[in-house]
């Protein structure tokens, strides 16, 4: 079963994984708070793989999918990661900042800042059944305990950020599954409940604008944690921003046009949309003066950037392969 409003949250997401982007190198409050307000984005994407993961269970078909559907998920992102990641590598060794270990960040999601979530996205692919069947047979204590285990490695995090801790790992926390499970399983057990698909404007809208206001707070009083997208008040602002977009979504029997291109290039706009932003801000830093964009002048370059290269993607004849969509098959 196909909803049209995961189409509305997908274009979203990606629209926000942009914003944080353009806004990182940002000094302004209103950079600032665009910023936090766009940390949705990735575990946003991550709720609409466990809801995409669910189908089967809502429809009371549920059985292991096993290694065919494995390897079809994986084929759809593996090769795109690899290539791209090789493509980041290539372009950060060029510009004269390569990559201690080249190798390892290419495995692990290192190879630029926003390839971490193809990672973790592999990780809960190759765990999707196990997911499910706790999902199924146990769903009360796997959400309890998918909680449990955010937060406490979120807390991890937040000390080891502010200097409370400090323990050895061989990857950054953040690209373990662990970190993201509540919104993996979340995403399932909105999938299996769908009372919260009726919720009115006049509920979702207030309670979003009551997460956001924790969001701000938050980066307001302890600064250090504002880059990060894995806190507390985060996991709360991520569910009712998904349900007011969702509230909205349904408000119309079809979605605007830019909104189902965003969404169906959605995936080639993440992986493109970083290089443009490095090879403007490599280019104007070797060609004096410097150009420096403001944050909207940033993020239209970006997100205009990134789509056109997204789109190019989807034109050529194995641009799947590179993270391009799908091609319309005419009926």
């Amino acid at each position: 079963m196909r909803f049209r409003q995961m189409d509305g949250l997908r274009a979203a997401a990606a629209l926000a994984v942009v914003m944080i982007h353009a806004s990182a190198g940002q000094t302004s409050d209103a950079a600032l708070v665009w910023n936090q307000l766009s940390r949705f984005a990735v575990p946003l994407f991550l709720v609409l793989t466990g809801f995409g993961h669910a189908g089967a269970l809502a429809e009371g078909k549920f059985e292991r999918q096993g290694l065919k559907a494995v390897r079809r998920r994986l084929s759809r992102v593996l090769i795109p990661y690899f290539i791209w990641s090789a493509a980041y590598l290539a372009l950060d060794f060029v510009l004269g900042t390569p990559h201690e270990h080249p190798l390892r960040d290419l495995l692990t999601g290192g190879a630029y800042v926003h390839l971490y979530y193809i990672f973790v996205l592999v990780q809960f692919i190759l765990l999707s059944d196990l997911f499910c069947a706790a999902m199924h047979r146990h769903p009360a204590c796997t959400m309890v305990l998918s909680a449990a285990v955010t937060f406490a490695m979120q807390g991890l995090i937040a000390c080891a950020v502010n200097g409370y801790l400090t323990f050895y790992s061989p990857l950054p926390p953040a690209r373990y599954f662990l970190s993201w499970v509540i919104f993996y399983t979340g995403g399932i057990w909105l999938r299996l409940h769908d009372g919260w698909q009726r919720c009115p404007l006049r509920l979702s809208l207030p309670l979003w604008l009551l997460s956001a206001a924790c969001v701000l707070l938050t980066a307001h009083f302890f600064p250090s944690l504002a880059p990060s997208s894995l806190r507390p008040d985060l996991v709360l602002y991520v569910f009712t921003t998904g349900l007011l977009l969702w509230t909205l979504c349904s408000r119309t029997q079809t979605l605007p046009a830019p909104v189902r291109f965003i969404a169906r290039h959605s995936f080639g706009l993440y992986l493109v949309h970083p290089m443009v932003l490095r090879l403007w801000n490599a280019w104007t830093t070797h060609h004096p003066p410097v150009i420096y964009l403001r944050l909207s002048q940033m993020y239209l370059l970006g997100l205009i950037g990134g789509l056109a290269g997204a789109a190019a993607l989807s034109l050529l004849p194995f641009g799947t392969l590179l993270g391009g969509a799908r091609r319309k098959t005419r009926s």
